[in-house]
């Protein structure tokens, strides 16, 4: 087992029990929607080290804000 999936287990061992009820659900949902497990992998990866990513964070926020004037534009 990698050092990466260790560590997942150890922290899960150590959750209350009513908390693995969430963590299953996301677990679930990473395994159904490839697009969402790797937005979320992104989101995760830029919050260790924004400062790093800064290139990465700015481009997937303008893409986020020309989708949604591209979706305003088609409402109207």
């Amino acid at each position: 087992m990698t050092e990466l999936r260790n560590e997942a287990i150890s922290l899960m061992e150590k959750m209350p029990e009513e908390y693995l009820f969430a963590i299953v659900q996301y677990a679930k949902d990473f395994l159904k929607d490839e697009e969402y497990a790797k937005e979320q992998m992104n989101l995760a990866k830029w919050q260790t080290d924004p400062d790093k990513y800064e290139d990465e964070i700015a481009e997937y926020v303008n893409g986020w804000v020309k989708e949604t004037r591209r979706e305003s534009a088609k409402q109207k």
